[in-house]
């Protein structure tokens, strides 16, 4: 009798202990797998970083929450195939529709200045609006941000060429914060402004349809613009990469071109151009220089302050 409580108790042991392994090896899998299909291992880009989701097809659909509707009014059926239609014969009767416009939580203006040869005036935004303003090739600002770009192209594969560019400006509520920043940053020592890139998947044909911000939840250059690098894509508020969690961009643009992809009816790559806040003493919890990787962990340290709309040249 005793003997068989023994095998028993034996036997229900194994039986837990290979069901715990059981659930814990789905964990694991599970947390290597894409969060909208299940099916194909996550994304991981060139700096190591991995995303949510397997491909643009399924970042389209969003992490975790139901497909959007096609945008054809009176369908709804998801909308996740073409650029959010559900179909190729939807697609062409939306064709004249405009996408998403306007980041979540943001709205935005769009607004062209007159720039001239001498100078260029500065763009007064609203108090709840973010302002994209198309720069024209005859600007000041253009050259200078041409000539900037030229010279911290450094790649082996051929440049680039800037094809637009879209000044970005915040409202007060956010460009305060921006400032304090910078401020609390001064008071504690001597601090400059570093010139990086950021790019990401860019959901939406930016730049085909004037400078305006789309709503796709996936979208990492509109979700950045909109929320001033509070969201990346899908709303999360950081990147994990080599350097841990932070707001990754580099000083060098084609570096930073190879984590941009781009919507297939958009004929631009696209990136985002901005100032960072760096202390004189590097401090691995605050920022992390790692040649020409900069990283950041908070979001007031990093400003966009171009979109930038090019295509490459080989």
């Amino acid at each position: 009798m005793r003997s068989q409580l023994f095998c028993l108790v034996s036997d229900l042991e194994v039986v837990i202990f290979s069901t715990m392994t059981t659930t814990l090896d789905t964990v694991r899998r599970n947390a290597t797998m894409c969060e909208a299909c299940g099916i194909k291992p996550k994304y991981v880009d060139p700096s190591g970083t991995q995303h949510s989701y397997c491909g643009r097809s399924c970042a389209r659909t969003g992490v975790g929450k139901a497909a959007p509707e096609c945008l054809l009014r009176g369908c709804s059926n998801p909308g996740t195939a073409l650029n959010g239609f559900c179909s190729v014969d939807h697609a062409k009767k939306g064709s004249t529709l405009s996408p998403p416009s306007a980041s979540p939580g943001h709205k935005t203006q769009p607004q062209t200045h007159n720039h001239n040869v001498v100078g260029r005036t500065q763009p007064k935004a609203p108090l709840d609006v973010v302002h994209l303003s198309e720069i024209p090739s005859s600007a000041t600002v253009w050259r200078e941000f041409v000539r900037e770009w030229n010279s911290k192209w450094l790649s082996q594969e051929g440049s680039a060429l800037v094809e637009k560019l879209y000044e970005i400006s915040y409202p007060a509520s956010m460009s305060d914060a921006q400032d304090k920043y910078l401020q609390g940053a001064q008071a504690t020592g001597q601090t400059h402004i570093l010139r990086t890139f950021h790019a990401s998947q860019c959901m939406c044909d930016m730049g085909t349809k004037g400078p305006t911000l789309c709503k796709w939840n996936s979208c990492g250059i509109c979700n950045v613009v909109g929320s001033a690098f509070k969201g990346v894509a899908f709303g999360v508020p950081y990147n994990i990469g080599r350097q841990g969690k932070g707001l990754y961009s580099s000083r060098n643009p084609a570096s930073a071109d190879r984590l941009a992809t781009s919507c297939l009816s958009s004929p631009y790559r696209v990136m985002i151009a901005c100032d960072v806040v760096l202390p004189q003493h590097l401090d691995k919890s605050t920022s992390v220089v790692a040649g020409d990787r900069v990283v950041v962990r908070v979001s007031d340290a990093i400003i966009p302050r171009f979109i930038v709309m090019y295509t490459k040249q080989t």
